[in-house]
């Protein structure tokens, strides 16, 4: 599909997950929604974690760093859409997503079933029609939560949504605080009366926390040297990287390295 479309769906599926199953710390390239139709487990995203349950969908938005695991006495079991395209934060506003809430209520759960059935069964056919995928991602979306924001509210939430990508798209560089303010065209203080509002921290905070949470993921999942780590995350000084990264996981980011390749060869 052009990727200049409304909407543009990459891929679908369905799993009954075993007690415990987990997924992350890891990145998306484009914006999956799980959809709960059975058990319960557990979502982390932006520091914060959500309890979800059968009848709830969770939203992953691109380059958020997150985890989410199954809960071990009652396994999820959910199915997923990965999508983009010019009317999602649109259609993500409609369907009930706020932006300090990544979950939303699925109020017609058995509609919701059988268009995701419908979805996954036609997606991968040679003759599936692009409209008629399209129609059925519309329709699982219409059985979700409807939320209506007040026009500021609105304004607001469209200057923390352009702050954030400007940060997952710039956190390796040495941007400061002023750099993402004047991009998203409102003084600083105002941003930060923003990031407070909807993460309960300030800008800086939430700047170091991303770089922190990169951090892991490289640490976990490549073998690049620290000061390559420290650099693609936004930190010009190895000191400081590594001081941060003590104080926030307690321990240095070699030690965190040799306590995961020590849990991998268990």
């Amino acid at each position: 599909m052009n990727s200049k479309s409304d909407i543009n769906i990459y891929y679908c599926g369905e799993e009954a997950c075993d007690p415990g199953h987990f997924f992350g710390p890891a990145i998306r390239p484009h914006y999956l929604m799980h959809f709960i139709l059975n058990g319960k487990g557990y979502y982390e995203t932006g520091g914060k974690r959500y309890e979800v349950k059968k009848g709830e969908a969770f939203l992953i938005r691109p380059q958020e760093i997150t985890y989410y695991e199954a809960d071990k006495e009652e396994p999820w079991e959910y199915s997923w859409v990965a999508f983009d395209g010019e009317k999602t934060e649109e259609m993500l506003k409609k369907a009930g997503f706020v932006i300090d809430n990544p979950i939303c209520n699925i109020l017609k759960l058995e509609d919701c079933k059988k268009y995701l059935q419908q979805l996954i069964s036609i997606f991968d056919k040679a003759d599936s029609n692009e409209y008629e995928l399209t129609g059925l991602f519309y329709l699982i979306f219409s059985t979700a939560e409807r939320v209506y924001q007040k026009e500021e509210e609105a304004a607001e939430q469209g200057y923390y949504v352009k702050a954030l990508t400007f940060i997952r798209h710039n956190y390796g560089y040495d941007i400061k605080v002023s750099d993402i303010a004047r991009y998203v065209g409102i003084d600083r203080t105002y941003l930060f009366k923003i990031f407070k509002h909807f993460l309960g921290k300030s800008v800086k905070e939430y700047l170091t926390e991303y770089r922190l949470l990169t951090a892991k993921y490289m640490l976990q999942r490549t073998s690049y040297n620290m000061t390559e780590v420290a650099l693609s995350c936004g930190f010009y000084d190895l000191s400081s990287f590594s001081r941060n990264f003590k104080k926030e996981e307690g321990v240095t980011p070699m030690q965190y390295r040799s306590m995961i390749l020590k849990e991998m060869d268990r």
